[in-house]
């Protein structure tokens, strides 16, 4: 795994904020427009992206 697993667990949070904000801009008031709507939906595929293409095997690093 490239990140810690506290990183990964840090950009899970962010994905839900993100996400809560992308529903609050659609169906909020005053909604937001298509473009900062769009905005938010590329950020949250953009990190989708970046976690799903973390693939290398996980490995404790020991500290002391």
């Amino acid at each position: 795994m490239i990140h810690k697993i506290s990183q990964l667990c840090d950009k899970i949070d962010g994905l839900k904020k993100d996400a809560d904000r992308l529903r609050q801009a659609k169906y909020g008031t005053p909604k937001r427009t298509t473009a900062e709507i769009d905005s938010i939906i590329a950020q949250i595929q953009a990190d989708c992206l970046l976690i799903s293409q973390d693939k290398t095997p996980y490995e404790k690093i020991e500290t002391q």
